[in-house]
């Protein structure tokens, strides 16, 4: 006789069947009302479901689902289900708080967002109308009492099923207001807490948004790299923006009877010299102006020639500031003179063919990438105490050998490294150079040498994972022959996967992905 079936077997099959018929519905010819019934279920079923994932994948973590993986659960999940780390984390931390809890003792506890988790599952509210509630909590000031909280987060859900997200976001920021009416709740530890300064791009023009949330310490600080350094005229040359020929212009000023340091001209009219020599605010000795303008007047139209001389917008300007006082630090050596064995400075990497081309992308330490026309660029015009170390590497990405007696790796090396691996060799991490340790592929204590060819980059976290035990993973170096020949490989446990296969992290070499097909379906 057949083996029962489970319900959760069943229930699967009888989700792929409904699925199924709904693909295979002909829609071209149904009419208006049905697609819009189709739209509005087909929504609905999707925000339920997800609910329900909620749920489930907090009680697989607590049945210890990815403990013998040797992994994080967030790694886990992220080759799991093919999803970015920053999401697998979002989803655990989220499943957390729209799943009922248990007590030490075994009694239930219900979810932290228990209104919340109860629309989702319905299929009223979204996924962004969960984060605008989650991120409402969070900012709150812990000296916010429970039961305030709780009353928030009900009424929060409820509103949810009824508005858009960002209606609810308007919302949560006035009843934010109102919970802290008086900003008795918010200190100076509150305000720091919700720092941050965040990368993100680039967008199809190759340019990157940078956002930083600081107190009023930090703004205090900006604002005074942006008063002194984004003034008119201030860093102009040094940023490679010229002053285009207009002939509304001012003339030379290099009679040196302009009353600024910035090479832009003080004379009343904008247009000539003044009667009277100026002192250094654009007035005549009197007072007046050596047209009889007065000093108000003045000033106003040596604003307005500053304006024809620096052609960069108040936000171009404020950029360049802020780029030049970084510039700065890096020259002084404030921070040191190598970071994880890599100079403080800025580090690039191409191919030949790239270069030769003058197409493609050069690579950062960091995990920037700037176009080759930009780099180019760069090279001929970057600023004479920023150091700037170039990388060009062969059609293989492959580095000649480099040996070294020691243990540790020479700056050399890590360079060499830097060029080929760009980042943690991991499959799927995508910490760049700068946030890596060097790695024997085989270790020291055990005859490894300081080899180009046998070193590679292990982030600190997943370093941490090679070893013997029974969870421990391994490295090895793709033999010739191999798809990935010379790059790093990195073994799974046996528990996890009894046939050990090498995986390489194609996060920092995406063109990897484009390569034709290989044959052999070992090589991976």
């Amino acid at each position: 006789m057949d083996a029962p079936v489970s319900p959760v077997t069943a229930a699967r099959a009888a989700l792929n069947a409904a699925i199924a018929d709904l693909a295979a519905l002909d829609t071209r010819t149904t009419g208006v009302e049905d697609l819009l019934a189709l739209i509005i279920d087909s929504d609905h079923a999707t925000r339920a479901l997800t609910g329900l994932g909620q749920t489930w994948l907090h009680r697989a973590v607590q049945a210890g689902a990815f403990t013998d993986t040797g992994l994080t659960c967030a790694d886990a999940l992220s080759g799991l289900l093919h999803i970015d780390l920053p999401e697998a984390r979002t989803r655990l931390r989220r499943s957390m708080l729209l799943t009922e809890q248990t007590t030490l003792t075994g009694d239930p506890l219900p979810p932290r967002m228990p209104g919340t988790a109860a629309a989702l599952r319905d299929g009223a509210i979204s996924l962004a109308h969960v984060t605008v509630i989650d991120t409402f909590l969070r900012e709150l000031s812990p000296a916010v009492d429970a039961q305030t909280r709780e009353h928030a987060e009900e009424q929060l859900a409820d509103l949810a099923r009824q508005i858009t997200p960002a209606t609810l976001r308007r919302a949560a920021t006035r009843l934010a207001g109102w919970i802290d009416a008086d900003g008795a709740l918010t200190d100076p530890a509150d305000r720091r807490r919700r720092r941050s300064f965040r990368i993100s791009g680039p967008d199809r023009h190759g340019m990157y948004t940078a956002v930083i949330v600081c107190d009023a310490e930090g703004a205090a600080t900006l604002e005074l790299v942006r008063d002194t350094l984004g003034a008119p005229g201030v860093t102009l040359d040094s940023n490679g923006d010229r002053a285009g020929d207009s002939e509304n212009e001012v003339g030379d000023s290099g009679d040196g009877e302009n009353g600024n340091g910035d090479g832009t001209r003080a004379d009343a009219a904008g247009n000539g010299k003044t009667g009277n020599r100026t002192t250094g605010d654009g007035k005549t000795g009197d007072g007046k102006t050596g047209d009889g303008e007065t000093g108000a007047e003045a000033e106003t139209v040596a604003a307005a020639a500053e304006r024809v001389r620096d052609p960069r917008t108040a936000a171009q300007r404020d950029y360049d500031a802020v780029f030049t006082a970084i510039t700065r630090t890096l020259a002084r050596r404030d921070l040191g003179t190598t970071h994880r064995g890599l100079p403080i400075s800025l580090i690039l990497t191409t191919t030949v063919a790239d270069l030769a081309a003058r197409a493609g992308l050069a690579l950062t330490a960091g995990g920037t990438a700037l176009p080759i026309a930009d780099l180019l660029t760069l090279a001929g015009n970057h600023p004479d105490d920023l150091d700037t170390w170039l990388c060009i590497t062969d059609l293989n990405d492959r580095p000649l050998h480099l040996g070294r007696s020691r243990r540790t790796a020479s700056t050399d090396q890590r360079l060499a490294l830097f060029a080929t691996d760009h980042g943690c060799t991991f499959p799927g991490c995508t910490a760049p150079a700068t946030r890596t340790q060097v790695h024997h592929v085989t270790d020291w204590a055990h005859g490894g040498t300081t080899d180009i060819e046998y070193l590679t980059y292990a982030c600190d976290r997943h370093h941490r994972q090679i070893h013997t035990g029974p969870l421990g993973w391994a490295t090895t170096i793709a033999p010739p022959g191999h798809r990935w020949a010379g790059r790093t490989l990195w073994h799974p446990p046996a528990l996890a996967d009894p046939t050990r296969e090498g995986r390489v992290n194609h996060h920092f070499h995406p063109g990897d992905l484009l390569r034709d097909p290989d044959p052999d379906p070992g090589s991976t």
